[in-house]
């Protein structure tokens, strides 16, 4: 079961959680911030698959600033006693939520074919997202398309136009790998921000001001924690095309998640997870193949990565307690609470241990 909008009043018993403990704030940051956002919009309505999603994303965004204009003029018409009306019967959205609807509007690629693989045998269409192997399923794509050796690839691959006309729209299967949403975003950090050279070449790191050398950031630039959770607290200024929700790429996965054959994890049980993808995809194909070249499955499994070992895919995991804190937590949590919602991500229990180890410090 996921985390649903409407079941703020649920027992906790019904609450997905992937520890046994108490979820403390989490559940309730992660309900509150959906309500929020994407709660308070009639995405029913707006984003049904019969329209793109950027036709989704326009009619969002519309709404958002029809609602808070609305909001703003009864304030100034009806003077201060309207205003306090207009608070508490108006929505009010978080900066960083209209931030995301823009910058996802202005940014073509997460519409684009890049997130979209197509591979012809087996037929699959899959969706990848930005920081969950993107790279490594690029490969897979060309070696099962291209017959080619996986490397780097960096350029669409080719497809045999025959073949691709030939494929029976019945029996292509949608396929598409999640990342629980912190874990993705400490990922993109090490990978895009944490190291300078990368950083100024790639550009993906933004905003930049916070690794200036000024007087004023040496204290944060000096601490990894600290560091982390400014970026944290300002990225949204201008949202990456590596860090939107995972529910945002793939014509607005979060509309349609449930109608893909394959949803699979990049977790601890990564490994075991692309064996049963094989399993499932595999036979009479070369995808197998394909995994044990790229993924290197065959050897993980055999040095027990399959479940509860962090491999090379997932190593973000263990560094999770050396970046957040309580704080950058909470507030990742509200960023990505649509994933967890509308995807069915579960909390992992690292969140419940930060959230935990604040409430201990405080009550001593």
């Amino acid at each position: 079961m996921m985390l649903t909008p409407s079941s703020s009043s649920s027992s906790s018993s019904e609450i997905i959680r992937s520890a046994t403990k108490p979820l403390l704030q989490a559940e309730d940051i992660i309900r509150r911030s959906y309500r929020r956002t994407f709660g308070a919009l009639s995405t029913e309505t707006a984003c049904t698959l019969d329209v793109d999603g950027r036709t989704c994303i326009n009619s969002l965004l519309s709404e958002v600033r029809e609602l808070s204009s609305s909001s703003s003029q009864t304030s100034q018409n009806n003077g201060e006693a309207a205003s306090t009306i207009a608070t508490t019967t108006t929505t009010s959205f978080p900066w960083w939520f209209v931030t995301m609807l823009r910058d996802i509007k202005a940014q073509p690629g997460i519409h684009g074919l890049w997130h979209n693989l197509t591979i012809l045998d087996p037929p699959m269409d899959f969706c990848t997202i930005e920081k969950i192997a993107t790279t490594q399923w690029r490969s897979v794509q060309c070696f099962l398309n291209e017959g080619k050796e996986p490397k780097q690839i960096v350029r669409p691959c080719q497809l045999n136009q025959t073949s691709l006309a030939s494929r029976n729209h019945d029996d292509v299967s949608r396929v598409v790998m999640l990342r629980d949403p912190l874990e993705r975003l400490l990922s993109g950090y090490l990978d895009k921000c944490a190291h300078g050279l990368r950083r100024k070449m790639e550009g993906h790191c933004e905003s930049m001001s916070i690794f200036n050398e000024t007087d004023m950031t040496m204290q944060i630039r000096e601490n990894p924690k600290q560091l982390f959770a400014a970026y944290v607290d300002g990225f949204p200024l201008k949202w990456n095309i590596h860090f939107f929700p995972q529910s945002m790429y793939c014509d607005l996965l979060f509309r349609h998640a449930d109608d893909y054959d394959f949803v699979g994890r990049m977790d601890q049980g990564f490994y075991g997870q692309l064996q049963n993808m094989a399993s499932k995809f595999g036979e009479g194909n070369k995808l197998s193949e394909a995994f044990d070249k790229v993924f290197d499955v065959s050897f993980q499994l055999s040095v027990g990565r399959g479940n509860g070992n962090v491999g090379t895919e997932t190593q973000a995991l263990k560094h999770v307690k050396n970046y957040f804190t309580a704080a950058s937590v909470r507030r990742a949590l509200e960023y990505f609470a649509v994933d967890y919602i509308r995807l069915g991500l579960k909390i992992p229990g690292w969140v419940d241990d930060i959230l935990e180890e604040e409430n201990e410090m405080f009550a001593n």
